[in-house]
């Protein structure tokens, strides 16, 4: 019989009590927190909860960063028996009022002032919260704004004790959180997840890519979203591993040195700039050095030669990652081939896998000694996959949602009439029994003349260019296909100094005819002749900036939001059809 998140949780940090689970960098240095203090941190918290009301079933909601308070707050809440309910950091103040009603949350844990700002914006909609709970000092204006409703966690902290809390007992098929999609194609919708749901997963996934205690995770991907709270978060602490917070993404490439970390979950965009960043530095290189790379890439692993090459090119590529990276997993949408062998020539294996919010989260997944780059490898144990006629991938097994919270139509709509939960993705399974996912179904682009495009195959050849960080396909209804490119400014800039071409703002340059005509000659030449005629790009634009969170063009996992980008773009859009 399945345990249920804490309980499994308190059974680790007792077997581990002496080991760092969380690491936290505060004055330019990281300090841990043991397995034994942040259990005791888990029930003083959960004592504090208790006393302000909350009892099983009800919604907290978190709206933090990724820090050592949102495991111990995630923990305390669910230890009561109460739902989770991570907020995004990206919310809008809109969004974050429209997901605290809609989830009929009591108390809302806030991690600084400007989170707490968002929420202050939209106070009077607020029909169910009573409390918000704020992390971080405040200035005393910000206490007073809410009426009393704010209270200081550290305050809650020293009005508890941990023998204060009073144990629930729970089911393991009880509702633990309700996860809001983050809405690529429409509303987002909040999945109901069980411990069941995580557990069954959690178990699934460690038996194909087995978790060491002694591994170190560095967290930096949204906790709010299910990849990094399954297997950034809820694996490596059920494993007795230790996980060290980010402090952002531009601040990535120190923590990783920092860290060392074993293990890192994240997104392809992610390997993406890696691996530019690798190649500007070789091109940036002397011959010499650029000529002992190139032979590097060519040795086959094994090999005496190859051991040279590690030795003379690649070992300075680890350090760069901290080291120690014994695999990186990659999810959130697909990982170029391109990227993925090169990491892997260099020796850092990334893992592909593939899921979704509803399958909490992984669905199948490559492992270290099958790993079949462009699939999302073969189906983790206990779940079961079936393609149906129209070539859609539908699911089965105990990770699977019970459905959508409040909102019974979009559940009734989840599933066929066998049970099968339909993810919305299209793809096949091989012979051997690896997944391959062309993509989602609502997202296929149908021109005019009835054909179909796959955009996200055509935009990972547009994105594989060194001048272009972005792009978009559009030709949904229309004649032919054109591409929104969002370009990579700092390669750009440096082949106009290069070439001698003036530089102007970002604004004036993406009307340059000479910067139009170099973009227009690489999309001849290097991409439109590996594409059928259909899907041929005749048209594009260049935007001034890339798409950003902050503009609620991407995913917390940095996927296109493509409705919003193509409105915030709707008259570019408009001339490049009309002209």
């Amino acid at each position: 019989m399945y345990k249920t998140i804490p309980e499994l949780f308190f059974e680790t940090a007792e077997k581990y009590h002496s080991k760092p689970a969380l690491l936290y960098k505060k004055e330019s240095v990281y300090f841990p927190i043991l397995y034994k203090e942040l259990s005791t941190k888990v029930q003083i918290f959960a004592s504090a909860l208790q006393k302000l009301g909350i009892v099983e079933g009800d919604k907290v909601a978190i709206f933090s960063e990724n820090r050592p308070e949102w495991a111990v707050s995630d923990l305390a809440i669910m230890s009561l028996g109460a739902i989770s309910v991570p907020l995004h950091t990206t919310f809008s103040p809109k969004a974050v009022c429209t997901v605290l009603n809609h989830s009929q949350a009591k108390v809302l844990i806030v991690s600084n002032s400007d989170f707490l700002n968002r929420v202050l914006l939209g106070q009077k909609q607020l029909k169910h919260l009573k409390k918000i709970i704020v992390i971080d000092n405040l200035a005393s204006a910000q206490t007073e704004t809410f009426s009393g409703k704010v209270l200081s966690y550290k305050a809650l902290f020293r009005m508890h004790r941990n023998d204060d809390y009073e144990k629930t007992f729970l089911d393991p098929d009880n509702v633990c959180s309700i996860i809001y999609t983050s809405g690529t194609t429409g509303k987002p919708k909040g999945v109901l997840l069980t411990h069941r749901n995580f557990l069954s997963n959690v178990e699934a996934v460690n038996e194909i890519i087995p978790v060491k205690e002694n591994d170190v995770f560095l967290s930096f991907l949204p906790l709010s979203h299910v990849l990094e709270r399954m297997a950034g978060y809820y694996m490596a602490l059920f494993h007795g591993a230790s996980i060290a917070y980010a402090e952002s993404i531009k601040q990535l490439p120190l923590n990783l040195k920092e860290v060392k970390p074993t293990i890192l979950i994240s997104v392809p965009r992610i390997f993406d700039k890696f691996h530019d960043v690798v190649w500007d530095k070789v091109n940036s290189s002397s011959g010499f050095q650029k000529k002992v790379f190139k032979w590097a890439l060519k040795q086959k692993k094994q090999s005496l030669r190859y051991r040279l090459a590690d030795f003379l090119a690649f070992k300075k590529i680890k350090k760069q990652m901290g080291g120690r990276l014994r695999l990186a997993i990659s999810g959130g949408a697909s990982l170029n081939e391109k990227i993925g062998r090169f990491f892997a020539k260099i020796g850092i294996m990334i893992l592909e896998g593939y899921g979704l919010t509803e399958t909490s989260p992984v669905i199948s997944a490559n492992r270290e000694s099958d790993c079949i780059f462009g699939t999302v490898g073969k189906i983790v144990p206990g779940v079961k996959v079936k393609i149906a006629d129209n070539k859609e991938i539908l699911v089965k097994g105990p990770n699977v949602t019970q459905g959508y919270y409040k909102n019974k139509k979009a559940t009734k709509q989840a599933f066929d009439r066998d049970g099968w939960f339909c993810t919305g993705d299209l793809g096949f399974v091989d012979r051997q029994g690896h997944l391959t996912v062309i993509g989602r179904a609502k997202e296929m682009i149908v021109t005019s003349g009835g054909k179909n495009v796959w955009p996200e195959a055509v935009e990972n050849l547009l994105n594989d260019d060194k001048f272009i960080a972005q792009s978009i396909i559009i030709g949904n209804k229309r004649k032919f296909i054109s591409a929104l490119i969002a370009p990579d400014w700092q390669e750009v800039e440096i082949y106009m100094k290069e070439n001698n071409m003036r530089l102007f703002s970002h604004e004036r340059m993406v009307r340059s005819l000479e910067l139009l005509a170099i973009f227009q000659k690489r999309i001849d030449e290097k991409i439109n002749p590996k594409l059928s005629h259909h899907e041929k790009i005749q048209k594009f634009r260049l935007a001034p900036q890339e798409f950003t969170q902050e503009q609620d063009e991407l995913t917390p996992t940095l996927k296109l939001r493509r409705h919003i980008i193509e409105k915030h773009n709707h008259k570019g859009i408009e001339k490049m059809y009309n002209s």
